[in-house]
């Protein structure tokens, strides 16, 4: 509700909401559904930090290696399927590329996942709606 406020009374329209990415606040769901509404472009930040536990269970782990992707990647793949920009915080040159990788890959139109694993991937999150 607040998003939307803010929308309809700028003069001028923000274009993209930055925010943090985990459970506890039911990774944005109503937040990123009014985003898309009114075409404001959602970025994602603390995504990798909040999910450590969803990334290191078995199943992810798994699906990342099938993708030839870390945990990591496979969650930024995850966020573009979505439709978001994944914000990265790391100062670590190796992982920087990786991340600056499978950015381009979806940017090319590489389709990473498909529907049936994006909704293993959100159930492994706990991500429902």
């Amino acid at each position: 509700r607040t998003i939307r406020h803010l929308y309809v009374e700028a003069t001028i329209k923000p274009a993209v909401l930055q925010n943090r990415f985990h459970k506890e606040k039911n990774f944005d769901i109503q937040v990123r559904s009014v985003c898309d509404s009114l075409g404001i472009k959602y970025q994602s930040f603390w995504t990798l930090t909040a999910n450590r536990k969803a990334l290191a269970s078995p199943e992810w782990v798994e699906t990342a290696k099938v993708k030839g992707l870390t945990p990591q990647t496979l969650m930024y793949a995850f966020m573009m399927t979505l439709g978001h920009t994944p914000l990265s915080g790391t100062t670590d040159a190796n992982h920087m590329a990786e991340d600056v990788d499978i950015m381009l890959r979806f940017q090319i139109g590489e389709q990473i996942l498909d529907g049936d694993e994006i909704k293993t991937l959100s159930k492994l999150l706990g991500l429902h709606g």
